[in-house]
């Protein structure tokens, strides 16, 4: 049980870190939207742990997410990266932040029918911040390691300490999700992440998108709310 949990904060700590990677170097809607590859890979993951064999539907779903995700992420291929970012950096770890969720996923599935969320939110958070202060020790390349001006530091705290009291009711209401509802259901439920992110990067940062970015957000979104609806409706066929 102790594996489970300490893995599947691990596995929430490096796809946050991934994530913010990815967000610092391509835009936030498009990183975002090619995070959502994980309800792709919990799906897959519940099949081949669970049992739990996806839909004709949820195939479908499947490959409109992906064709979805492609459609996203080309434009940032074809032009250059806003604030010189490295696109390929970007792409590759919003891919390992979906991936890495997906295992923190899967992993409270499996721990959370012998844990109350909010004890097992507690140790996620707690494991979080060890793990997160044992990384500032590790030597990094200049490109990775942290460079901070030092007039920046009074909202560089006031900021993280929100982000991290949104961030933990975030997950505590994920926790209480996946465990009443199950990693599938639970994971393909926020239909809007991409849709939202997109929304607020551009009246917050200014953050633009290209048509065909935006037209992938829709597909991504459509069909993960299919799997959605699919997989709420299928406890009701069965009891007909």
């Amino acid at each position: 049980l102790w594996s489970m949990v300490l893995g599947s904060a691990f596995f929430l700590f490096l796809s946050q870190v991934l994530i913010y990677l990815a967000i610092g170097n391509i835009p936030a809607g498009i990183a975002i939207t090619i995070f959502f590859i994980y309800p792709i890979v919990t799906v897959l993951g519940s099949w081949i742990l669970f049992g739990a064999r996806p839909s004709t539907v949820g195939m479908l779903a499947m490959c409109g997410i992906t064709a979805g995700l492609i459609l996203a992420g080309w434009p940032s291929f074809t032009a250059p990266a806003t604030g010189g970012g490295n696109v390929g950096v970007g792409v590759t770890a919003a891919l390992g932040s979906g991936i890495t969720f997906a295992g923190y996923v899967l992993l409270t599935q499996m721990a959370a029918g012998k844990l109350h969320p909010i004890p097992f939110s507690l140790v996620n958070f707690a494991a979080i911040f060890v793990f997160s202060a044992l990384s500032l020790c590790v030597p990094l390349s200049d490109n990775f390691a942290p460079n901070i001006d030092q007039n920046v530091w009074p909202g560089l705290i006031i900021g993280g300490v929100i982000l991290g009291v949104l961030t933990l009711f975030s997950y505590l209401l994920n926790n209480f999700a996946i465990r009443f509802a199950g990693a599938a259901l639970a994971s393909v439920i926020g239909t809007l992440g991409p849709a939202m992110t997109g929304l607020l990067g551009f009246v917050i940062i200014n953050e633009k998108l290209q048509p065909l970015a935006i037209f992938g957000m829709a597909v991504v979104t459509l069909s993960v709310a299919a799997m959605s609806v699919e997989r709420i409706l299928a406890p009701q066929k069965k009891a007909g």
